[in-house]
Parts: structure tokens; sequence; C-alpha cells
């Protein structure tokens, strides 16, 4: 154990000696080595790096918009076609045939109709005397409603419209009679009891009394029935306001259907068969209509582009995808026939995740690029950024992702739709900022950004105010003048106060994309 533990001071020693051979052996003057960093000014960027696809801005699926079979389709995947022009046939020869039945209905009404006008024009007056007989009833239904409002008014049907008593007089008879039975009531019993007190007294005669108590039974009968009288009429009388009501509207009505008839006549005294012609007219008009919506199904047997573009996809036939439709595939309404897309620069739909979009807008310029461009990159722009974020499809990335397109300001012969490109959107670029390295930047124990200049061979800690930064570079806004040298490198062994030996001093460049 003891050589053991011998042959460890042995090895100390060696390293030691060997240690400060090479302090001593080491040029007076010389310090430690270090990359360093010449600050100057330059352009920053950054960027957010998103994956995306080609499209084009405009795409519309012209579906078949009547039943039937295809007939001819005129264009291939890949065709220029302009607005207008005929893609493609169905054929449906009921709609034809629905189409020819409904001109010549229409051809007939219209017809129908110049006969009509014709013998109108021939017919006589109508006879008025029936503007007589309109008026009189009218008349009649007038005093018959006069009569209700006054019963009504009344609360009472008096049969007449006038005299007799009114509701409120009959209440007012009913209430006067309660309450003189009521007194009567009330003198019986005071009498009642005054007999009662002279009967205890001996000063009467128990006769007296009981023709006394008889007396006040009378007079409670007499109350009681007076109330029960009083109830009835009230109650008659509220039995009688809705049917009073309902008179004073039937009346109404009948006035109303009097002054229509009146006027039905009048107008028909002066007129002649206009309305038969109009309903000539009429028929004609909805003959035409249906003609119109016939044509219309007609048209709807030929597809047209509704905008000049490229044709992306003839559809496959339903029974059988590998092969696209021919003439005679039946097609039903709604189904895919033809992909329009409109011609113009291309667009690129990405998705970026919530957490970055806030750092987009609109406008900002965009780089796109991809193994398909090869070296080749095409100037882009912002155009919109959708207003709903959406669950991301990768089912690692529990971020939702909001659809932004950006849109190419150039474009090449070779690009197609439906191309995965990469997308750089520059969220920040500024082209005379000074800017360091992010290994140049350094932290004190309260997190202060610092950096260490070289000044006559020897590092200065210098405090610095930082601006936006990403993972290779950031804008040093205060601390540092172009010209300056600083420690370009995260080595713990460099502080300041010593001295360095600098390498090679590169400037500050461009930053990468940020990740």
């Amino acid at each position: 154990m003891n050589r053991r533990r011998n042959l460890i001071i042995l090895g100390i020693a060696l390293v030691a000696i060997i240690v400060i051979g090479a302090i001593a052996a080491r040029p007076k003057g010389a310090g430690v080595t270090a990359r360093v960093v010449t600050v100057a000014y330059t352009r920053y960027q950054t960027k957010l790096p998103e994956t995306g696809v080609v499209q084009r801005p405009q795409t519309q699926v012209l579906a078949a918009l009547v039943t039937g079979n295809i007939q001819q389709i005129y264009v291939r995947p890949g065709q220029h076609v302009s607005a207008g022009q005929l893609l493609a046939t169905i054929s449906n020869p009921q709609l034809a045939n629905a189409e020819a039945t409904a001109h010549d209905a229409y051809l007939a009404a219209q017809g129908h109709a110049r006969t009509a006008n014709a013998t109108n024009s021939t017919l006589p007056t109508q006879n008025r005397s029936s503007i007589v007989q309109a008026e009189a009833t009218l008349q009649q239904a007038r005093f018959n409603l006069n009569q209700a409002i006054t019963d009504q008014r009344s609360g009472s049907q008096s049969g007449l419209g006038y005299g007799g008593t009114s509701a409120s007089q009959q209440r007012a008879a009913a209430d006067a009679v309660v309450a003189q039975r009521q007194t009567d009531l009330r003198e019986a019993q005071r009498l009642a009891t005054a007999d009662s007190d002279l009967y205890a007294q001996k000063a009467i005669a128990k006769d007296a009394l009981d023709q006394q108590l008889a007396r006040l039974a009378q007079a409670q009968v007499a109350y009681d029935q007076a109330k029960r009288d009083r109830d009835e009429t009230y109650a008659q009388i509220a039995r009688q306001t809705p049917v009073l009501s309902a008179r004073v509207q039937a009346f109404r009505d009948a006035v109303t259907q009097a002054e229509a008839a009146l006027a039905a006549a009048r107008a028909s005294a002066g007129q002649d068969k206009s309305g038969d012609v109009q309903a000539a007219g009429a028929d004609a008009a909805q003959r035409y209509d249906d003609w119109r919506y016939a044509a219309d199904q007609v048209a709807r047997l030929r597809i047209a582009a509704p905008y000049s573009g490229v044709v992306q996809t003839v559809a496959s036939e339903t029974a059988d995808t590998l092969r696209t439709l021919q003439p005679g595939d039946p097609v039903i309404v709604g189904q895919a026939v033809i992909t329009l897309a409109a011609e113009g620069s291309f667009v690129v739909r990405t998705r970026v995740d919530e957490q970055d979009v806030a750092s987009v807008r609109t406008g900002q310029p965009a780089i796109v690029s991809g193994e398909d461009l090869g070296a080749i990159k095409l100037a882009a722009h912002v155009a919109t950024i959708g207003a709903v974020a959406q669950k991301s499809d990768d089912p690692s990335n529990t971020a939702r992702q909001i659809i932004t397109t950006v849109v190419l300001d150039k474009t090449v012969p070779f690009l197609r739709d439906g191309m995965t490109v990469d997308v750089d959107i520059v969220t920040i670029d500024r082209s005379h900022v000074l800017a360091l390295p992010s290994d140049a930047i350094r932290r004190d124990d309260k997190n202060k950004p610092y950096v260490l200049a070289v000044v006559a061979g020897k590092t200065v800690k210098r405090s610095v105010t930082l601006g936006p930064s990403n993972d290779a570079q950031a804008i040093v806004a205060r601390g540092v003048k172009p010209g300056d040298v600083v420690i370009g490198e995260r080595n713990i062994g460099i502080v300041e106060g010593i001295r360095v030996t600098p390498t090679t001093a590169p400037t500050t460049s461009p930053s990468p994309a940020a990740q």
C-alpha cells in the first residue's frame, strides 16, 4: 500500500514540474488564446421556419348541376382555358323534351292572353242596379252596428237600441234593495234585542217577544234574498258583456262586408272583364317562368369555365377511381367533373404555431425554398393570417396552428400545385445594427448581460443593453461601438482582467434562421 501511495505522490510531483516548466517556458507577455469578434454594423434577421404546400390562389370544383350522362369532355389536365370556354357536356333527353314542352305551353298561354284582351274590348259595361242593393245593405248594417254599440255601452241589450235599463242602473237598483233590506234587518235586530231585555225584566209578554223574533227572521230572509238577487243581477250583466261585445264585432264585420260588396258593385258597374285579361296574363307569365326554368336546366347540361385558368383534374369514374370520366358515364347532381385553378401567382399555405403567430404580420417578406427547387429561393410575402386556430395534423404537436397564406412574388416554370416547400417568414429585418454572436453575450450572477472587451491585450467587462435576439445573434443597443473587439466564445477560463491572445477576428454576419 505504501508503494502505491509513493507512486501517486511521485506522479503528482512530475505533473507539477511539467506545469511549472510550461509556465516558465511561455514567452513573456503572452496571454490566453481566445477567439474574438470585431463589432461592426451588419444586417440582422429573424426567420420563422415553416413547411407549406404550393397552391393556386383560387381553385373551383365544377360539378354536375343536373343528372345525366357525360356526353363529351373537351379538356385535359394542365390545359389552359379561357373564361366561358366549354369544358364538358352532359346528355339528358328528358330535360330537352321538358324545355320544348314548356316553350310550347308558353306560346299557347301567350295566345290565350291576346284572345282574352281582344274579347274584353267588345263587352258592354256591367249593370249598375246592384249598387242600390249594396247601398241598402250597408245602411242596414251600419244601423245594426250603432244599435249594438249603444247596447254595449249601456251594458244591456234593449232590443231597440234605446230605452230600457242600463247595466249600471240595474246594479244600482239591486244594491239599493240590498241596502234597504240590510237596514230593515238591523232595525229588526235592534227591536228584537230591546224586546229580549224587556222580557227579561218581565215588562212584556212572551208572545210579544216571539212576534218580534219572527219579524227578525223575516228580515233576515228578505236580506239574504236581496243579496242573491243582487248577485244574480251582477252575474247576468257579466254574462251579457261578452255577448254584447260579440254582437258589436259581428255587426262591424257585417259593415265591412257590406262596404266591400258596395265597392265591388261599383267597380263591376264601371269595369269590363279585365280580370279575365289579368288572369290570362298571369298564366302566360307563369308559363314563361316555367319555360325559363326548363331552359336553365338545359343550359346546365353545358359546363363552362367561370374564369380563365388551368384545368387541374378531370374527375374519376365513381366505380373505378383509376379511370377518368368518359362519354356515357352517369353523373348525379353535385358530382365533381372538372377542377379548375385560376391563373396567377402561386400561393403557399403554411401552418404557424399559436405561440409564434404574434410575430407574424401581413406584408412581411418570406423566402420559399425546398428540395424540389434546388438552389432557387423565391421571394414572397405574407398575404393573410387565418382567424381560427386549428388542431395540428401532427399528433406529436399539441399546439394549435393558424393557416397562413404566403404569396409568391415570382415563380418558376416547373412549380406545381401540391408541391411541398420550406417557408422562412422574416419576422425581424434590420439592415444597419450592431449585432454580436450569442456566444459573445455573457450574464453575471444577477442575469445582467455584459461582454468582455479586449483593451490593450486585457479583458474589460462592459455592461450592454440588448435588443431582439435569436439563437445565433443578439442586437446590442448600448455598451459597444463599431471597431470594439470582444471575446466571441464562452470559455469559463476567460474572465475579466486577464491578458488574452486573440485569434483571427471575423466581423459579425447576418443571422441564420431562428429555430
